[in-house]
């Protein structure tokens, strides 16, 4: 950890161009929670402010590759998840008038036993952070089920050798203010999901969520945040585990390399998902840190390359994440 920790501080003092100094934001990442048994919810992903404009339209495609590991057996759960996924989310908005867009988005996973156990297990020591017992156990495989106390099967989601249809989002967006001179913004998104990939014990219900989100300048800096909440209407098998809302957060740093690039680190968080089994690694707060870039080209493509590695290594988060985006605005 603590070469994790020099690293991103020499590459948040980095600078390039003396133009970055007054750079307009590019962030922050767009990133959200990966863990298995947190998307039986809605997982908001977090995004920044920033509109899309009026008469415009803006496609963007996000992907994903995850390692999840999660072995843990205790006197009230038995939780296994051993997979490596893909997620792919495809989002078209359109600018409807100056301070509102709408907008939609389709999510597909892949998910199987992957390659990367290997390479996940030599990052972590290299960096000093803990792999729990992962080593303990056969490389590249799959599972993802959690059983109670009683063995009673509670979460059993098969592996998916195609992209599967994983849910439907659909979501206004809008300005509530923005200063003067751009450099502080407030908005407000409103999404609803729509599942319709079911964990095959109990059927996965639509969720809503309801998010705020800003950002200010400091300096060379520019500061993304993201706070909100969401609904979990859980199936009647697992009504008497999930919890009837989450709430989430972000807090990103966004260091401008040049006017076209920028360095961004931000912290993610939640509340928990799983009640009522006392155990970390199932029931505990999900927190991740991605560190990555994010640039706009000269003929107006948005990209992002970004790592995700969760933090504490204790809990249900993901282990380890690649993220790539792209996207342009017509």
């Amino acid at each position: 950890m603590p070469r994790f920790a020099a690293a991103l501080t020499a590459a948040l003092v980095l600078v390039t161009d003396a133009e970055a100094l007054g750079a307009q934001p590019l962030g922050p990442l767009t990133s959200e929670e990966g863990a298995p048994l947190q998307r039986l919810g809605l997982t908001p992903a977090m995004e920044g402010v920033t509109l899309t404009p009026r008469g415009a339209v803006r496609a963007d495609v996000w992907i994903g590759y995850a390692s999840i590991w999660e072995q843990d057996s205790s006197a009230v759960a038995n939780v296994f998840l051993d997979l490596e996924r893909v997620v792919a989310a495809a989002t078209v908005r359109i600018g409807v008038a100056d301070r509102l867009e709408l907008g939609a988005r389709a999510t597909l996973e892949r998910t199987g036993g992957g390659f990367l156990d290997r390479g996940i297990l030599g990052f972590h020591r290299l960096i000093r952070m803990g792999d729990r017992r992962r080593r303990d156990y056969p490389r590249d495989t799959y599972a993802q089920w959690l059983r109670d106390a009683d063995g009673k099967l509670l979460v059993e989601i098969p592996g998916r050798s195609v992209p599967t249809l994983e849910d439907v989002r659909l979501f206004a967006k809008g300005n509530l203010l923005t200063s003067a001179d751009g450099r502080r913004a407030l908005g407000v998104k409103a999404e609803l999901r729509i599942p319709t990939a079911d964990n095959t014990v109990g059927p996965e219900r639509a969720d809503a969520a309801l998010t705020l989100m800003g950002r200010t300048a400091l300096g060379s800096f520019h500061v993304h945040a993201l706070v909100g909440g969401t609904t979990v209407r859980r199936s009647c098998e697992l009504a008497d585990v999930l919890r009837n809302r989450q709430w989430v957060g972000m807090l990103g740093v966004e260091r401008p390399l040049n006017p076209r690039l920028s360095v961004v680190a931000q912290l993610t968080g939640s509340t928990q998902l799983l009640r009522e089994f006392g155990d970390h690694d199932v029931d505990g707060s999900p927190t991740n840190l991605i560190i990555g870039f994010v640039g706009r080209t000269r003929g107006g493509w948005r990209w992002e390359a970004a790592l995700q590695e969760d933090v504490p290594p204790h809990g249900p988060s993901n282990d380890f994440a690649v993220q790539l985006s792209l996207g342009r605005t017509w």
